[in-house]
């Protein structure tokens, strides 16, 4: 299962991304706010994310498809290795079927409901964003729904990348039920690698190194 950033903090990115185990970040809007970059600014996080990094996901701000698909273009001309966002409304699936057969890899996010994995394949999406927190904040089954979506979408070139996480706990059940990848704020992230045992084990190793000496 592979690992993304869920995030426009150039602080808290950058320690993560040098360890060379996240692909890539995703941003949206509301990410790029709480990260202090606006629109104008877009063009170099990318930049800096692409130095440090494989892959970036921007999404698209416009909401019907004569303007999502130009923007989806724009986006995408910033570097080939970034995917479009497009929200899994009516005009944006419309949007994505039209950005998909341009060539241009497009992540449906914003999915709550296995039918709309249903409709992300049929628009030829890369990807599919499930919002797993939220879903279960709503009171849904989200790993329910997100194992059902990767049933769903088996066989096909959709592939599903979970966002909303709230803990390490979620990323390991996510990874037993097939995820093909998911996305961590930066927290989360770090929680990845907390494990007392381990530095207990640690701890250890350097009194017995020691005492070799």
């Amino acid at each position: 299962m592979d690992l993304y950033l869920d995030s426009a903090d150039r602080t808290a990115l950058e320690p993560l991304l040098a360890t060379g185990l996240f692909r890539g970040v995703t941003t949206n809007p509301l990410i790029l706010q709480r990260g202090d970059v606006r629109l104008d600014a877009v063009p170099d996080l990318v930049g800096w994310l692409l130095e440090r990094t494989s892959e970036v996901f921007v999404q698209t701000t416009a909401h019907d498809v004569d303007a999502i698909v130009p923007e989806g273009h724009a986006l995408r001309a910033l570097s080939d290795r970034l995917v479009v966002k497009v929200p899994a409304t009516r005009d944006g699936l419309a949007a994505t079927r039209r950005l998909a057969d341009d060539g241009v890899p497009v992540l449906v996010t914003a999915v709550y409901d296995a039918r709309q994995a249903v409709l992300a394949a049929a628009a030829g999406a890369r990807w599919i964003a499930p919002y797993l927190g939220r879903m279960t904040e709503s009171g849904r089954d989200g790993h329910g729904q997100v194992a059902q979506m990767v049933r769903v979408l088996e066989g096909t070139a959709t592939q599903v990348l979970v966002a909303s996480i709230r803990t390490v706990d979620d990323v390991v059940t996510l990874a037993a039920a097939g995820a093909h990848a998911v996305t961590l704020g930066a927290a989360v992230a770090q929680d990845l690698f907390v494990e007392p045992l381990t530095d207990a084990a640690l701890a250890q190793f350097d009194e017995a190194v020691a005492a070799l000496r």
